[in-house]
């Protein structure tokens, strides 16, 4: 991911391959943090080609993991983490099905 744009102290752009996501700093704390721990929910999902590799690189950075690399029954392979504010990001992977 790398910083795509930033508005003064309080808007940025975020690039992740070819996705742009938004983000707008708050002083509040986010009320959705419980409901989404609470309900096994996510704040934000990403598609990734690797989720083992992308795993990997997080975890060497010191990413908190709230699940592992694991499979889906729907078809995927994914991963659950916490950002520095307790949003809760998920990277999945479409497995290959039978050719």
């Amino acid at each position: 991911m790398t910083l795509e744009f930033e508005y003064e102290d309080f808007y940025a752009g975020i690039r992740a391959g070819t996705q742009i996501f938004h983000l707008k700093l708050s002083d509040e704390p986010d009320p959705s943090i419980a409901f989404v721990d609470r309900g096994e929910h996510f704040h934000l999902y990403f598609d990734t080609d690797d989720a083992a590799a992308a795993a990997d690189a997080l975890k060497r950075h010191g990413v908190r993991f709230v699940k592992d690399v694991h499979e889906t029954p729907w078809g995927t392979r994914e991963f659950a983490i916490k950002d520095d504010q307790g949003h809760t990001l998920y990277f999945g992977e479409r497995r290959k099905g039978p050719s």
